[in-house]
């Protein structure tokens, strides 16, 4: 897994809970000035019970941010919207796909990586060659996990934490589709996203610049308490589906989530379990996951596979990040 011996002060210890998807609560309800309103007086008060003036500042930043027109955040990718357009219209097609990629050199590095992987006897020669290799699945997961990850997902000083929610976003996607039985599906935006509130949270907190920094732990604590929250916000900021909000929304309790979102909320709360699971397995790390998704009354699917499936996405996602990583940095020299 990751390692960095420069790890932020801020970032979160990986810790040692048996069932960390426990420690997450859902979204507050209403419209989304309700949301924002309640959001902002809860963190208010929270402000002034506090006697840490690091923290105080964190949460005063907080505020400032979800209360902006934007959040303080990059517009969600247009080649992410482009890609689900063509596809929901059937007008994908090579040509298409190129001119997406070109937008962004993340997208059309990951397409070259997945076209000329050990599956194939030989490289692709050009990028027409690489989009012929892939699937418009394929290439629809790609442009929006990739679009998704290079355009929005940044913390200063943080890459090895924004590495670790982007690996674990992708695990749960994967898991998600697969549950649903269908490639190109909502619920794997929404395990894309589901965890996208706690960028605002921790893009707040390392703004502390000359002023004190905030409490490791209590930043930590406003995550939890309120990442759920705040990803409603911003799903609702970016305009997207309403599913992909009420599964943001109601991950954590999925019977709380609306008809329209409800199944693709439970989707995202199983692959949420799963992959948390396959991480820890994979580090050693002991779990409660599988005694609970074994003990879950109503839900019924082949527990084995599904683990396959997340193994099999981490390795995989742990491999392509590592290659990310090696482009930008010979870029970058």
């Amino acid at each position: 897994m990751f390692t960095d011996d420069d790890t932020h002060p801020l970032t979160p210890p990986i810790g040692t809970s048996l069932r960390p998807w426990e420690h997450g609560k859902s979204a507050r309800a209403g419209s989304w000035s309700e949301v924002l309103k309640t959001t902002c007086d809860e963190l208010k008060a929270i402000e002034h019970m506090t006697e840490h003036p690091g923290n105080r500042l964190f949460l005063l930043r907080l505020g400032k941010d979800i209360r902006a027109d934007d959040m303080r955040l990059p517009p969600f990718p247009a080649a992410v919207k482009h890609v689900d357009l063509m596809m929901r219209r059937d007008i994908a097609d090579a040509f298409k796909f190129a001119k997406l990629l070109a937008t962004d050199p993340a997208l059309e590095h990951a397409v070259f990586y997945h076209a000329n992987s050990v599956k194939y006897s030989r490289p692709a020669s050009s990028l027409r060659g690489a989009i012929a290799r892939l699937s418009q699945n394929h290439m629809w997961r790609l442009i929006t996990q990739v679009g998704i990850d290079s355009a929005v997902w940044h913390v200063p000083h943080m890459p090895v934490w924004v590495r670790r929610q982007r690996l674990h976003a992708a695990v749960v996607a994967e898991v998600a589709a697969h549950l649903t039985q269908t490639e190109h599906c909502a619920e794997y935006v929404c395990g894309l996203l589901h965890g996208i509130g706690r960028l605002s949270v921790y893009r707040a907190a390392v703004r502390h610049r000359r002023s004190p920094a905030p409490e490791p732990a209590f930043v930590a604590q406003i995550a939890d308490d309120f990442y759920a929250t705040i990803g409603v916000l911003i799903s609702r900021c970016w305009d997207l589906d309403p599913v992909v909000t009420g599964a943001i929304a109601n991950h954590n309790t999925p019977n709380k989530a609306d008809p329209d979102s409800k199944k693709a909320a439970w989707m995202v709360y199983l692959s949420n379990i799963i992959a948390h699971t396959a991480m820890a397995e994979a580090e050693g790390v002991d779990s409660e996951g599988r005694d609970v998704l074994a003990n879950l009354r109503g839900v019924s699917f082949n527990i084995e596979e599904t683990f396959d499936v997340a193994h099999d996405a981490l390795s995989e996602n742990e491999a392509f990040f590592e290659a990310q990583q090696a482009s930008e940095d010979g870029s970058a020299s």
